[in-house]
């Protein structure tokens, strides 16, 4: 079970209703300041464009390519298996095609060939023979097998949108906005992004143009690239994705016309949300199982049917990727779960990343489940099987949670690995299979350096947010607003930031001291459904729905009545023509009691692991020890209630909502601290195996086999019992 809280940040506060001043904080939140960037970011599809001839070398790439058409030479162009790279692929072929030049195209196999113009599809390379090579979404750390094809006579031109290494490609031409010599004002461009400023480029020299056919279909698979790629959202991202959208009303290719109609239901909107959790999946999915055939039939096809028989094949491709997914993700996690495990990678003993290795699981998979285990137990995880390349090696891929820099951690153990790459959130690495132990072990020393190191500087920066220097979950939240601003009409008006992602996220707002009127499980228990009203003015009836998504347990904590602070994000609900406003919830905290041991619980956590005895921390909170020592009553109901709701898996809770939910599910009072010292005293006798991640988070998992247990086997118990 999973019961945490994150960390709220908050940039602005509210007191009273003010829709502009609402707006003006969440535009500076973006450092959209001026009126000249408000006009901007605010014109539907025509905001920031920048001249493609900007960057280095395009004028040498658009001459090669020219002369190329002109003399008929044979020109292949290199792509990724992704759906940046399928796109990008997609939409230089079709601009060849167009002036029906000598073009073909490959795009690799992730377990047979890898990632990158490498050498192991060098043979296929040279059995095409093209006098004009031109990769996208690749290429630029590819220096070796660039000089070997460059050494065979072909012309090169490299157009990437990946970091650059110490060096870049001795190519023809290479493209991208990440060299050091770089002079395109916008760096962020994804891979279709960048082959869409080369066509442009193409078009604007005028020897061989572009027509409004072709550009608008390059213009609608370079959005969706840049939505699935998860690059930021701004600049000259921001002016695709919109330009994108307005082509796809009424969509040019038939690719994305037809998996338009089979997918977007009525009554749903052609948003950034449809395409990253709808569309960019099933494109993916044919690269991550397969090879990209499908995905490239799609985009390429002119014919309706034979494009159609590829969208199919697609959501099959994707139903079977979930499948895959689902039962790697159910191994992994019972390989981490497993009370087998040594000790040193038991969760409740580390506070590094889980490491999960299974032998035959799946590459393609490997980030999905990752990114799943980073969310289900709350910490950076790296999923490992045997490279299909070289089996000596195993080939991983990480997703970090909450602050944790996973680039970062691998650099401090790159020693241990065969190779990396990546950046703070994700992650791809390989390791030797010999020394996977090796490299795990330096890893958790790693984290644990770091936590303390972490301690040491948010300790000693008095006043500083030291929240900054952890690896916890925080909620960044753009504005505190009253329950009378949450309204329609307000996201209305944050609907003109749209599209949103990277760099522009969906605001989050918070809303204080609500109560609950009414609470409904959905899905089996997996989500919530709350209805909320204004716990400042009883007065007003009006009530506001709330959807918690993964927020089921929330339904043993709360009751009717209770009072909550909720963090969400503003959504709209249609059904049966009516649309009306909907919050999906981010994260929810219910009140605190008033009391020092619920209010301060981290507090008397820190004096009692100081040594302070419990007769002076109950002096101090202005109580009586009755609420710091577990009686008979609460030892038995913590036991229950933790026993059904928690006896399976690996548990990480927060103890305040632990404690909540024991006494709304047994009846019996029990402070965070009873809540602490029972598990405590479960530890010590055999039945619980107990991790502290901070005074007010653990994490716990059952014990197999002992039925009767004599709880005078525990110092803690016989601690507290003196003070009874």
């Amino acid at each position: 079970m999973l019961l945490t809280s994150k960390k709220w940040h908050t940039a602005a506060v509210f007191e009273k209703k003010d829709t502009d001043a609402v707006m003006d904080a969440l535009l500076k939140g973006r450092n959209i300041v001026t009126p000249e960037q408000r006009e901007k970011f605010m014109l539907d599809g025509d905001g920031i464009w920048h001249d493609p001839f900007l960057f280095a070398n395009m004028d040498k790439a658009v001459d090669i390519i020219v002369e190329s058409i002109r003399d008929n030479k044979k020109i292949l162009v290199y792509g990724d298996y992704d759906c940046d790279g399928v796109t990008a692929t997609s939409i230089l072929v079709r601009y060849f095609r167009s002036h029906d030049c000598n073009v073909s195209y490959i795009v690799p196999h992730r377990a047979e060939h890898g990632y990158g113009l490498t050498e192991n599809i060098m043979d296929k390379v040279t059995k095409e023979a093209p006098d004009l090579l031109i990769t996208v979404d690749c290429g630029i750390t590819n220096i070796d097998t660039v000089k070997e094809i460059k050494d065979m006579g072909i012309k090169v031109i490299v157009t990437d949108h990946h970091n650059v290494k110490d060096d870049i490609p001795k190519a023809d031409a290479v493209i991208c906005a990440k060299r050091e010599d770089n002079t395109y004002p916008f760096k962020d461009l994804c891979g279709a992004g960048v082959a869409l400023k080369l066509i442009e480029a193409l078009g604007r020299d005028g020897r061989f143009k572009v027509t409004g056919n072709l550009w608008r279909q390059s213009i609608e698979l370079a959005g969706i690239a840049t939505i699935a790629d998860l690059v930021s959202v701004v600049d000259e991202n921001r002016t695709i994705i919109k330009k994108a959208f307005k082509s796809m009303k009424k969509a040019v290719n038939p690719g994305v016309r037809i998996m338009n109609d089979m997918l977007l239901d009525q009554g749903k909107t052609l948003d950034e949300t449809f395409i990253s959790f709808n569309f960019v999946p099933r494109i993916n999915a044919a690269g991550r199982l397969y090879d990209s055939s499908d995905a490239l039939k799609l985009f390429l096809g002119n014919d309706e049917e034979e494009v159609r028989k590829a969208a199919e094949a697609l959501g099959r491709e994707n139903e079977e990727r979930k499948q895959i997914e689902a039962g790697v993700f159910s191994e992994a996690v019972a390989q981490i779960e497993d009370v087998n495990r040594p000790d040193e990678w038991m969760l409740t003993n580390t506070c590094g990343p889980v490491v999960a290795y299974g032998k035959g699981w799946h590459q393609g998979v490997l980030g999905i489940v990752a990114g799943k285990l980073s969310q289900y137990f709350r910490r950076t995880a790296i999923v490992f099987t045997d490279d299909s390349i070289d089996p000596e090696n195993v080939k991983g891929s990480g997703r970090a949670f909450g602050e944790y820099d996973l680039f970062g951690a691998l650099e401090e153990v790159s020693d241990d690995c065969v190779n990396y790459g990546g950046h703070k959130k994700a992650a791809g690495l390989v390791v030797k299979k010999s020394g996977l132990k090796k490299f795990m072990t330096d890893l958790e020393e790693n984290a644990k350096r770091k936590k303390e190191q972490n301690k040491k500087i948010s300790g000693a920066e008095d006043g500083e947010d030291s929240d900054r220097f952890t690896d916890d979950d925080v909620i960044e939240i753009n504005a505190q607003i009253p329950f009378e601003q949450v309204t329609f009409e307000m996201y209305e008006r944050i609907c003109v930031m749209k599209p949103f992602g990277i760099a522009n996220r969906k605001p989050v707002f918070s809303t204080l001291n609500l109560i609950v009127t009414d609470m409904a499980s959905m899905s089996d228990g997996a989500h919530i459904r709350l209805e909320l009203s204004d716990g400042s003015d009883p007065s007003n009836k009006e009530t506001l729905s709330a959807v918690g998504f993964g927020f089921g347990q929330y339904a043993s904590v709360l009751k009717i009545g209770d009072r909550v602070d909720i963090a969400y994000t503003m959504n709209e609900y249609t059904y049966r023509g009516k649309t009306t406003l909907s919050l999906h919830i981010e994260d929810l905290i219910p009140e605190d009691g008033k009391s020092f041991l619920w209010a301060k619980n981290n507090i008397a956590e820190e004096l009692y692991g100081s040594g302070m005895t419990p007769d002076q921390i109950g002096k101090l909170a202005g109580g009586g020890i009755s609420e710091l020592i577990p009686g008979k009553e609460q030892y038995l109901s913590c036991y229950r209630v933790v026993f059904d709701k928690c006896s399976e898996g690996i548990s990480t809770v927060d103890i305040k909502l632990l404690s909540r939910m024991i006494t709304a599910n047994s009846g019996v009072a029990i402070t965070p601290f009873q809540t602490r010292r029972c598990l405590d005293v479960f530890s010590e006798a055999g039945i619980i195996k107990l991790g502290v991640i901070d005074p007010d988070k653990v994490c716990f998992s059952f014990l197999p086999g002992k039925e009767k247990v004599n709880l005078n086997v525990s110092s803690t118990y016989k601690r507290l019992n003196e003070y009874v």
